[in-house]
C-alpha cells in the first residue's frame, strides 16, 4: 500500500497549508518538485531545494516540502485544508484528537490534529495535523490504533518542548507586544523550530516519518482464504427432486440425510444431492436406523423404518421452503443455503465447546426440542465434546419444561 505521512499548520496569513511530506520511493528523484505557493515566516520549514533521504534495501524514504508527485501535492492541500477548517475534533472535552475520513478516489486519511502554544498567533495557539494519507481504506482502519500512538507521540514532544522554551514572562511580552501589532504588518510569527526551540525538528520528524512509513503494517501479507465448509453446488436437482418427489418422500429424505440416518438407494443416483446439504467431511452413519428410496414406474417411494416426527428441525423446513420458492434464482439459492446450513453448524460449534450444562446456553440459541435430533448427529462431527453428544438431550429438555411448569 502507498502511503504518504505529512505535517501541516494552519498560517495566520495563508490559511491551511502543507509544511512538508515524507514518502517512499524506487530511487531518490534527480529533480525535486519546487513548491509554488507562498511562503512566510510560520510557514517556513525545508528549503525548496533541501530534501532529507534514507533508505533500506527496498525503497528510499525522502521528506520534502511538497510532494515528488503531482497528484499527490494537491491532495495533501486538500486533506490539511480539511483536517484543519471542516473537520471537528473533539476527544475528551478537547478540539484535538484523531479523525478518519477519505474515500477510494481521493484516498484514505487518518488524521491527527493538534495545538502548539505560540504567543503570537491567534489565540496563541497553533493548529497542526500529522496526516497518514493511503490509498487502501482496510490496512489503513486495520492498524488504526497503531498510527494514533505514534501520532499522539509525535505531538505530546512537540507540545512539550514549545511549552518549556516559552515561560511566564515571555508569554506576557510577547501577548503585549502581538496586542500592540496585532493590525500591523510587523508581526513575524514564528517557525516551528522557533515554537520548539529545536533547530532540527524537522529532521526529528523526518525520522519519525520514515520509522512509520517502514512499518510492516502497510506491507501486503500473503494469506489464504479459509475454505467455507459447505458447498451447494447442484441446488438446481434439488429443486428437480424437489417438484418430482411427493413431499411426504422429500422430506424424509431430507430428515434423514441431515440426522445422520442411513439412507440407501436402488437404481438411483440422487443421494448426493442431498448429502450437499451436510457440512463437508461429515462422516455417514454405519449403524442404526435406515431409510430406502427407489423409483417404480415414475414414482418416488421411501420406505422408512421408523417413527417420523411431527414437528422436524428447523433447518429442514427452511430448506424445503427455499427449494420450492420459485422466485429465488439457482445463484441466490446456493448461498441461501449455505447460510442457513452455516448458522446450524456453528449453533453445533458452540455446544460442542461448552464443558458445562447447557441448558441456559440452548435457550440463548433459541435451540428447541424439535432441533435436537439434528444436533446429536452434528455436534459429534463439529470435533466436539462426545460426552454432551451422548447426553439424552430429549430427557433434559422435557424435565426442564416439567421443573419449569411446576
Amino acid at each position: 500500500m502507498d502511503v504518504t505521512v505529512a505535517l501541516g499548520h494552519f498560517c495566520d496569513k495563508h490559511g491551511p497549508c502543507v509544511l512538508l511530506c515524507t514518502e517512499k520511493s524506487k530511487d531518490i528523484p534527480k529533480e525535486q518538485i519546487l513548491s509554488q505557493s507562498l511562503v512566510c515566516s510560520a510557514c517556513e520549514s525545508l528549503p525548496p531545494d533541501t530534501v532529507f533521504t534514507c533508505q533500506d534495501e527496498h525503497y528510499c524514504y525522502i521528506t520534502s516540502r511538497a510532494s515528488l508527485n503531482t497528484n499527490v501535492a494537491h491532495t495533501l492541500k486538500d486533506v490539511v485544508l480539511r483536517s484543519l477548517s471542516i473537520e471537528v475534533v473533539e476527544e475528551k472535552g478537547k478540539k484535538s484528537g484523531t479523525i478518519y475520513f477519505g474515500d477510494d478516489t481521493r484516498g484514505h486519511i487518518i488524521s491527527h490534529v493538534f495545538n502548539i502554544r505560540d504567543s503570537l498567533a491567534r489565540g496563541f495557539r497553533r493548529k497542526f495535523c500529522i496526516v497518514v494519507l493511503g490509498n487502501h481504506q482496510i490496512p489503513l482502519l486495520n492498524h488504526y490504533n497503531f498510527i494514533e500512538d505514534n501520532l499522539r507521540h509525535i505531538s505530546e514532544e512537540l507540545q512539550q518542548k514549545a511549552d518549556n522554551s516559552t515561560s511566564a514572562k515571555e508569554t506576557t511580552a510577547y501577548r503585549r507586544d502581538f496586542e500592540q501589532f496585532q493590525n500591523a504588518s510587523k508581526v513575524q510569527l514564528r517557525p516551528l523550530p522557533q515554537l520548539v526551540n529545536e533547530h532540527n525538528v524537522f529532521a526529528h520528524l523526518h525520522m519519525w516519518f520514515v520509522f512509520l512509513l517502514r512499518a510492516k503494517i502497510y506491507r501486503n501479507v500473503p494469506h489464504s482464504v479459509p475454505q467455507c465448509p459447505v458447498e451447494c453446488s447442484s441446488v438446481n436437482m434439488l429443486r428437480e427432486l424437489g417438484k418430482e418427489m411427493p413431499e411426504n418422500v422429500f422430506q424424509t429424505i431430507l430428515y434423514c440425510t441431515l440426522t445422520g440416518i442411513t439412507v440407501t438407494e436402488c437404481n438411483t443416483d440422487i443421494l448426493k444431492h442431498f448429502r450437499q446439504l451436510l457440512p463437508k467431511k461429515f462422516a455417514l452413519p454405519a449403524s442404526g436406523k435406515s431409510c430406502e428410496v427407489f423409483k417404480k414406474d415414475n414414482v418416488w417411494s421411501c420406505k422408512f423404518d421408523a417413527t417420523f416426527p411431527i414437528n422436524i428441525p428447523r433447518l429442514i423446513s427452511s430448506i424445503e421452503v427455499a427449494v420450492k420458492n420459485p422466485d429465488i434464482s439457482d445463484t441466490t439459492l446456493s448461498y441461501h443455503l449455505m447460510d442457513l446450513i452455516m448458522h446450524w453448524f456453528s449453533n453445533a460449534c458452540v455446544l460442542s465447546w461448552a464443558t458445562n450444562s447447557c441448558d441456559e446456553l440452548m435457550r440463548l440459541l433459541e435451540i428447541r426440542k424439535c432441533d435436537l435430533p439434528l444436533l446429536a448427529y452434528w455436534i459429534p462431527q463439529s470435533g466436539g465434546c462426545i460426552e454432551m453428544c451422548t447426553t439424552d438431550w430429549f430427557k433434559k429438555f422435557a424435565d426442564g419444561k416439567s421443573s419449569e411448569s411446576n
